[in-house]
């Protein structure tokens, strides 16, 4: 008999039906990952997690925790949702109004009998999200953040095979927002569960997702590493318009103290930004929108710009033969090692979206070197587990 207690990967193939669109995706996640689907509002994300969830009905495909089938059309599987133990999280949290946090948490202890999967001790899990002096009160004594956080605990406590994340966070105060998305960052790693999430928040998605998968009116636009779809500007119409930009992944390097400045190595090299409270070795994600990035033959000797980056242009796309702007791709260099810097190979992705003049102007072409300029305030820095 094949041992279950080890976490599985979640495997997800399906097609729906939802009102006005057809919904056609497949994605795979793996214990300690996070796969974030992203999209414009209506592109189906929602409707294919309640599918996933078996909240919603499917018209085919299969669902899968490690080998064992959840559904799958051709073999007439279709268990139901308590028995698949994909756990839904979302803002509302659903908790019982007539029973006390403790009840409510035990609630999610029911049906051990179906758990293939060690679940988090009771007492542990109080313990890490600080629920202990909440237990004696009813859901209506608790803030929102409160409510969220004993909804994620019983989610937890119950042992899922998986945790589905719809929006969670969407009616936590924004001020509010940043401890608890700190509190998630840290499930992968504690629990080692796949964890899909639905967010419009895209600093959410920049914080938690290892792969990101877009969808576009119920079919996949694009889906892979989070950084490297995060950063493809021709993805920007169903991302996030003209604040599309690059997410490039680093390591806190040196915090310079006089002037409030951190220093973060990115492929290699330095990269100034604000002063952060993330520690030296700390890995951290930087955004960067692809209008904030000026290129140059050389680097420029009278400027305000602190970064400067050496890379490779790879491409560049036109808006259209006579259009405004062009997006152009780069390739950063990183250097081999601090013995041999003077050999590079290709390091992370990055885009600057400049005007059509600007471009053939300074003839930029593929293969080309550039510098790649912009300002430490154009970047906004998350910390990344």
């Amino acid at each position: 008999m094949i041992d279950q207690t080890l976490p599985r990967p979640l495997s997800v193939e399906l097609k729906l039906q939802h009102p006005g669109l057809d919904i056609r995706a497949q994605f795979r996640v793996l214990p300690g990952r996070v796969c974030a689907l992203v999209g414009r509002s209506g592109s189906g994300k929602s409707a294919l997690l309640k599918a996933t969830a078996g909240l919603a009905p499917a018209r085919g495909g299969r669902i899968a925790i490690g080998n064992e089938a959840l559904y799958d059309s051709a073999s007439r599987i279709n268990k139901p949702p308590h028995e698949r133990r994909l756990t839904w999280l979302d803002g509302r949290t659903h908790l019982f109004p007539h029973l006390n946090v403790k009840a409510n948490l035990e609630y999610g202890l029911k049906g051990r009998g179906l758990r293939r999967t060690k679940p988090p001790a009771f007492d542990q899990i109080v313990n890490w999200l600080d629920l202990a002096s909440l237990l004696s009160r009813k859901p209506e004594g608790l803030t929102i953040s409160q409510r969220v956080k004993v909804a994620l605990a019983r989610a937890l406590i119950s042992g899922p095979n998986a945790l589905l994340l719809d929006d969670p966070l969407g009616d936590v105060p924004a001020h509010e927002q940043e401890a608890l998305l700190d509190l998630l960052a840290e499930l992968p790693s504690r629990f080692q569960l796949p964890i899909v999430l639905v967010s419009p928040r895209m600093n959410e998605v920049i914080r938690l997702a290892d792969e990101v998968v877009i969808l576009h009116e119920g079919r996949m636009a694009s889906a892979g590493p989070a950084a490297q779809i995060l950063s493809d500007v021709s993805l920007s119409t169903f991302l996030e318009g003209v604040h599309a930009g690059s997410v490039l992944e680093g390591e806190v390097k040196r915090h310079d103290i006089e002037w409030l400045l951190s220093e973060v190595d990115v492929s290699g090299q330095r990269v100034t930004v604000p002063a952060m409270l993330h520690g030296v070795g700390s890995k951290v994600r930087l955004k960067v929108r692809a209008r904030d990035i000026t290129l140059h033959r050389a680097v420029p000797g009278d400027t305000s710009c602190s970064n400067h980056l050496r890379g490779r242009i790879t491409q560049i796309m036109l808006a259209g033969e006579h259009g405004t702007y062009g997006a152009v791709g780069i390739e950063l260099d990183r250097a081999l090692d601090a013995a041999d810097s003077m050999q590079v190979k290709t390091g992370s992705p990055l885009w600057a979206m400049l005007t059509r003049k600007s471009i053939q102007k300074m003839g930029w072409a593929p293969g080309q070197p550039v510098v790649v300029g912009f300002k430490a305030m154009a970047t906004t820095v998350s910390a990344w587990r």
